[in-house]
C-alpha cells in the first residue's frame, strides 16, 4: 500500500511511504514544496512522487487546519491546499484522512532521529513523517508500532 503524507502550508512538506499488513511503514521519498497553493499544484502536476501516487493510488494523510486561537495571525494557505486535496481525493477516489496537528505529538523527535527520519532543512517534510507515523500508530498498525516504538499492539 502507498501512503502519502502532507504537511500543508506556505511551504508544504511531503513524504511517501509503503506498508502492508505484515510490513511496517517504510519511507520512500520526501521533500518540501515552496509557493503555497500554486507551488503545490505545480508539484502535483509535474513531480514523479505525485505522478506515482496518481497512477498507483493509495492513502493520503494531510494535517488539518483548525483555528484554535494559539496563533494571532494564522497563515491560512493550508486551507487552500486542503481544499485542493479534497477535490483531488474525490476525483481520483483515494482515501484522504485529515488529523489535527496535535496528533504529531505521538511521534516525538527522538523517534524520528533514531530511525534516520530527521531529514535536514526546515522540517516541513519531517512533520509529514510525523503525520504518517502517527496515523499508523493511531490505527494500531502492529508492524509499524513494533518497528518505531519497539512493541506490538494487537487490534482489539
Amino acid at each position: 500500500m502507498n501512503l502519502m503524507a502532507i504537511d500543508p502550508g506556505g511551504t508544504t512538506g511531503w513524504s511517501t511511504w509503503t506498508y502492508d499488513a505484515t510490513t511496517p511503514l517504510l519511507p520512500v521519498e520526501h521533500g518540501m514544496i515552496p509557493g503555497g497553493l500554486a507551488g503545490f499544484i505545480r508539484w502535483w502536476d509535474t513531480s514523479w512522487p505525485a505522478q506515482h501516487f496518481r497512477t498507483y493510488g493509495g492513502e493520503m494523510v494531510a494535517e488539518d487546519f483548525i483555528l484554535d486561537g494559539r496563533t494571532a495571525q494564522p497563515d491560512t494557505t493550508a486551507l487552500e491546499i486542503l481544499g485542493a486535496l479534497e477535490l483531488l481525493a474525490h476525483q481520483r477516489a483515494f482515501l484522504l484522512r485529515r488529523p489535527r496537528n496535535v496528533m504529531k505529538a505521538h511521534v516525538p523527535d527522538p523517534v524520528l532521529k533514531h530511525h534516520d527520519l530527521w531529514w535536514p532543512g526546515k522540517g516541513h517534510d519531517r512533520d509529514s513523517a510525523r503525520h504518517a507515523l502517527a496515523d499508523m500508530k493511531i490505527s494500531r498498525h502492529g508492524p509499524t508500532i513494533a518497528r518505531y516504538w519497539g512493541r506490538r499492539k494487537e487490534v482489539a
